[in-house]
């Protein structure tokens, strides 16, 4: 019967030469590193084409979006460093202009009376309302109109993907305006099961102003979002 000797055990400087690439392939991307990602897969590219020295140039270009022309600059500022690659970058830029285009156009005609106001929380408790400029700004894109007063709400939408939620929300009720809004009083309470919705801005841009205007304006717009990306809580 042959006899197995105990396996060399490596050297610590071997183990630790393993460590940086082990822990960069371990630790959370940044939010900048996933819109970077996100918006490299639109293009259809893929980051490990890219050189080292291109991809940290990518990552180190901040982006501050608010409005689409916003998330239009930032693809743009993306396009300077990637060579040969301008095409791709005005093919996404073309369907997002287009797609947003088509949004804006179909509600033209609708007046502000007719745009629900719109209050997002971000939790129920300790209840917290959603300031984000960039949120705001699409809630307005998609047909709605954002406010940040409680009983003024016609809808009520609630950023939270964890299945925990629904047993928290009767506890909106213990809020005096909240429980007096013509959100609750017409069952007008939406969850966005998205994770992180909004969190990013400019990350899945066009397929959260679509939820929203499916939302905010369900006799114009279907995209098929519902039960996917958030669906509409009953609490009658």
């Amino acid at each position: 019967m042959p006899i197995y000797k105990n396996p060399r055990i490596p050297a610590i400087a071997n183990l630790l030469s393993l460590m940086p690439p082990f822990l960069y392939f371990c630790k959370m991307q940044s939010n900048q590193e996933k819109l970077v990602a996100h918006f490299l897969e639109q293009l259809n590219i893929n980051n490990t084409d890219l050189s080292p020295e291109t991809y940290a140039k990518l990552i180190a270009k901040q982006s501050t979006i608010v409005s689409i022309e916003d998330v239009i600059a930032y693809i743009h500022t993306l396009g300077e460093e990637l060579n040969g690659k301008e095409n791709r970058i005005a093919d996404l830029i073309e369907k997002i202009e287009d797609e947003t285009s088509i949004l804006i156009h179909k509600l033209k005609f609708i007046t502000a009376t007719d745009r629900p106001k719109v209050l997002v929380l971000n939790q129920i408790e300790p209840l917290e309302i959603n300031q984000s400029a960039f949120l705001h700004e699409s809630i307005k894109i998609a047909g709605g109109v954002p406010t940040t007063v409680a009983n003024e709400a016609d809808k009520i939408l609630l950023i939270d993907s964890d299945e925990r939620i629904f047993t928290r929300i009767p506890l909106l009720l213990n809020n005096p305006a909240i429980a007096q809004s013509k959100a609750m009083e017409l069952d007008q309470l939406f969850i966005m099961t998205k994770p992180n919705f909004a969190g990013i801005p400019g990350y899945e841009y066009l397929t959260e102003l679509e939820s929203l205007a499916e939302i905010f304006q369900p006799k114009y717009f279907v995209y098929g979002h519902e039960g996917k990306d958030w669906l509409q809580f009953q609490l009658k």
